[in-house]
């Protein structure tokens, strides 16, 4: 189950001092004068700088030019050259413990685009202890393709990011991958079996809203589309307001959320849209394209390219029905919960023009 319980130093050399430190001594008075003549070795040019370390290495994602690496393909049939990898950890943020560090590889502009966002949030919202984290899953793998369990994220423009979550009392809780119901809460059940090690969580609607409005803000990325069940939707749409947000990112956001076939209750989905010079570059996007990304790329002499026919079979996925009986024995709160699901779980017709 998804949710079940990561100096070069300086040497000065004295040429020509007093005699205690090795100087030449003075011709006698009668001595013709000699011109001293003296062949200076010429200065090394200094070193560059070495890269900044991140944690679990690679280069830091906020100081590569986007032509580091280039998305190539579409999101279900691409490919990554010079995929970026997120860094373990950072102020505010992680990659989830729970997956290999390889699957957590994009473009410079949707890595670094993240890693803003997070720190932007940790840095504008109050400290707590625990610190609130917000916890990342799987981007892509350092040279896209495929990527077991998912049947997208192969061009480096995918990121699954779990909620920021909080306790009963609103202590902050790590990110897992936990379904919410249409209140906003869940539980983290450990031992599907057991239920004396269940927490009761529910979702920080101030950090996840800061968070989404932050990447929409950022005009280095263009956000295509964030996948998340209907009334999580409708919880940030009304965070966002309480928090009088810019009525532009409001927009936004409300054009590029969408309930998928699998209900994102547990995640967010966040997918991004080639740039001009990943298109020129062999890059795909699959719709919906806004008229805003059309006329973006137009004031820069480029346009979409939609991807060719599909070339291989969609992977199968396992489905809900096999994910229960691969779980094994469950608590009946457990089985309770996965039975309200079912109401949520598939996808509505909200009539909204974007979404299918």
């Amino acid at each position: 189950m998804p949710w079940r319980g990561i100096v070069v130093a300086s040497c000065l050399l004295a040429i020509g001092c007093d005699r205690d430190h090795g100087s030449t001594p003075a011709p006698p008075p009668d001595a013709p004068a000699v011109a001293a003549v003296t062949t200076a070795t010429p200065a090394a040019p200094p070193s560059p700088p070495a890269p900044p370390e991140v944690p679990g290495g690679g280069p830091d994602p906020l100081t590569l030019d986007p032509s580091y690496s280039t998305s190539k393909g579409s999101p279900n049939e691409g490919s990554l050259e010079g995929g970026v990898p997120l860094p373990l950890s950072g102020p505010g943020y992680r990659f989830t413990p729970r997956k290999k560090p390889e699957r957590r590889h994009g473009t410079v502009e949707l890595v670094a685009a993240l890693v803003r966002a997070a720190t932007h949030v940790d840095a504008h919202h109050p400290k707590s202890d625990p610190p609130a984290i917000l916890t990342l899953g799987d981007i892509g793998m350092p040279q896209g393709g495929e990527i077991a369990g998912h049947g997208s994220h192969r061009a480096g423009r995918d990121a699954d990011v779990m909620f920021y979550l909080q306790r009963e009392d609103g202590t902050p809780f790590e990110g897992k991958a936990i379904p919410l119901d249409p209140e906003g809460r869940g539980t983290d059940y450990g031992d599907l079996a057991d239920p004396s090690d269940d927490i009761p969580v529910r979702i920080d609607l101030p950090r996840t809203w800061a968070f989404v409005a932050a990447l929409l803000a950022d005009d280095t990325v263009q956000i295509q589309q964030i996948y998340v069940v209907e009334h999580v939707r409708a919880m940030l749409l009304a965070q966002g307001e309480q928090a009088k947000a810019d009525p532009a990112i409001l927009a936004r956001f409300g054009d590029v959320t969408c309930q998928p076939r699998f209900p994102h209750d547990d995640h967010m989905h966040i997918r991004v849209f080639c740039t001009a010079e990943d298109i020129a570059g062999g890059c795909n996007d699959v719709a919906p394209i806004f008229p805003w990304q059309r006329a973006l790329l137009k004031s820069q002499g480029a346009a979409p390219v939609a991807p060719p026919k599909r070339k291989t079979a969609k992977p199968k996925l396992t489905s809900v029905e096999e994910a229960r009986e691969k779980a094994g024995p469950m608590d009946a709160a457990v089985t309770e919960f996965l039975d309200r699901r079912r109401a949520w779980a598939k996808p509505p017709h909200p009539g909204r023009r974007w979404c299918k």
